[in-house]
């Protein structure tokens, strides 16, 4: 007579299970915790940025879209269900970060403790808290539709440990970010020649002449791989790499992306840095004969001026050509039909102006409602914040930015203007986006607002500069990166 498993024993199995875990945890949680002491917090970070980007990747490449029109309106699947495919199996990314985040955050508070002295990035901290926890709290109780969700607090927990990771060597996070970027941009100009349909979307009207494409690569949308992909521009002509090879891999990777994606936003970005950034730089005085940052005000001209005349030629050919000249003035005006988007997020805001609709402003009741499926935000990230958490929610946005960008000029010279840059890219996406409403954790808006993060807390806790001279020179040697990274420091 065969062996059976009592009826008992299958009943208790998954409360022995969640009971094991629930032990587990804290073993796992301490030796993750001894074992990052081994670590040095550059390479931590690294690994944190890598799990972001590969998790962003996996939302995207585990589903079975399609971009091209045609067989979009024939699609018996709808891409909704795709996506949610593909954050599915992300989770378990989602789960590790996580852990690791809560990890650098004990850790960080520990180091906290054994230092005399306030932590001269606490103000960051603060506003950062303020703007993240204050608006899931007024979501939560004040507003027209309240509503709370566990996910709402991954994006802030991860920034958290963003602040509390002390790092000294900012040369080699930076060339660990640039990889992550390269990696994105190389696999989706491979995937544009393997499945085209995947990765670009036609028909779309753009600015480069004969290209009747966009592309998306491996992200949701080109107005996410532009900004990223200038991202990678950035830090490479910020940050040069050591080889010549590696370094006009990095650019040409990040130009092509950049290029072939059409991202306007991206573009306007573009413009910004070279007006806000780059010029300054160029008019400062330099350190002597190759000063500090000469090659870097060089590469940055020379690449940059190629962007502007690339967008100037193409905004020439588009206004020679004027047989469809109607249909882009109404593109224009309304900004491919964001104002229809913009118009109902105010209209419900203005229903509770103070605290706004709630977290579900396009959740899916409200998407159905008004026929606009594929609309998951108001695609501005003032209008957003006004219909999530009303004025109370604005406010506490523009006291982060606010501290954000006090650090950005305060720090201008001795950051060689890379806090002010990536900022920039994270404001530019204000007009069309909404990058700041903790979209989730796996996201290249993510990823770029972690960067913005570490950049502004490093700066803060090194000594300003008491004059205006590359700041290279005022680095201390004991913190000077060896061998191959001494060309590229900026610690």
């Amino acid at each position: 007579m065969p062996f059976a498993i009592p009826v008992e024993v299958y009943i208790a199995a998954p409360y022995v299970i969640a009971v094991l875990v629930a032990v587990s945890l804290p073993f796992l949680g301490l030796l993750q915790y001894r074992l990052a002491g081994n670590v040095a917090p550059e390479t931590r970070l690294i690994a944190i940025f890598a799990l972001v980007g590969i998790g962003a990747l996996m939302t995207v490449a585990l589903t079975d879209r399609t971009l091209n029109e045609a067989q979009l309106a024939t699609a018996v699947r709808p891409a909704l269900e795709d996506f949610e495919e593909g954050f599915a199996a992300s989770r378990w990314i989602t789960l590790l970060l996580l852990g690791a985040a809560f990890v650098e955050i004990v850790r960080g508070w520990m180091h906290s403790r054994s230092q005399p002295g306030d932590d001269p990035a606490k103000p960051v901290l603060v506003a950062l808290l303020l703007y993240y926890i204050g608006t899931i709290l007024i979501q939560a109780t004040g507003s027209e539709q309240t509503g709370f969700s566990h996910r709402t607090l991954y994006v802030p927990l991860l920034m958290v440990a963003m602040y509390s990771l002390r790092v000294e060597n900012l040369a080699r996070v930076v060339e660990g970010a640039k990889w992550v970027v390269l990696g994105l941009g190389l696999s989706s100009l491979v995937v544009a020649l393997l499945r085209p349909d995947f990765v670009l979307h036609r028909p779309a009207p753009g600015l480069i002449p004969g290209v009747d494409w966009r592309l998306f690569g491996l992200t949701s949308h080109a107005n996410t791989l532009g900004p990223i992909a200038l991202l990678g521009l950035v830090l490479e002509l910020h940050t040069p790499s050591s080889r010549r090879a590696v370094r006009a891999l990095h650019l040409i990777v990040a130009f092509t992306v950049f290029a072939l994606a059409q991202s306007k936003t991206a573009w306007g970005a573009a413009i910004a840095i070279v007006v806000a950034v780059v010029v300054p730089l160029a008019l400062l005085p330099r350190s002597g004969p190759g000063g500090s940052g000469a090659d870097f005000r060089r590469a940055a001209w020379t690449v940059l001026a190629c962007v502007v005349a690339a967008i100037a030629l193409a905004a020439t050919f588009a206004a020679l050509d004027a047989s469809d000249a109607p249909s882009r003035a109404v593109g224009i005006e309304t900004l491919t039909g964001r104002t229809q988007i913009w118009n109902i997020t105010l209209n419900a805001w203005r229903d509770n102006v103070l605290f706004g609709y709630g977290p579900e402003i396009w959740g899916f009741r409200r998407r159905i409602q008004f026929n606009m499926y594929h609309v998951g935000q108001a695609h501005n990230q003032i209008v957003q914040t006004l219909g999530e958490a009303g004025l109370a929610g604005l406010a506490l946005l523009l006291v982060f930015t606010a501290t954000l960008m006090a650090v950005a000029l305060r720090r201008f010279v001795q950051s060689r203007g890379v806090i002010l840059a990536v900022l920039l890219l994270v404001l530019a996406r204000w007009v069309t986006e909404a990058p700041m409403r903790a979209e989730g954790v796996l996201s290249w808006t993510t990823f770029m607002q972690a960067l913005l993060i570490v950049f502004v807390c490093h700066f803060m806790r090194r000594p300003a500069p008491k004059s205006a001279r590359g700041f290279v020179d005022t680095v201390p040697a004991t913190v000077r990166p060896p061998g191959r990274l001494r060309r590229a420091e900026w610690a």
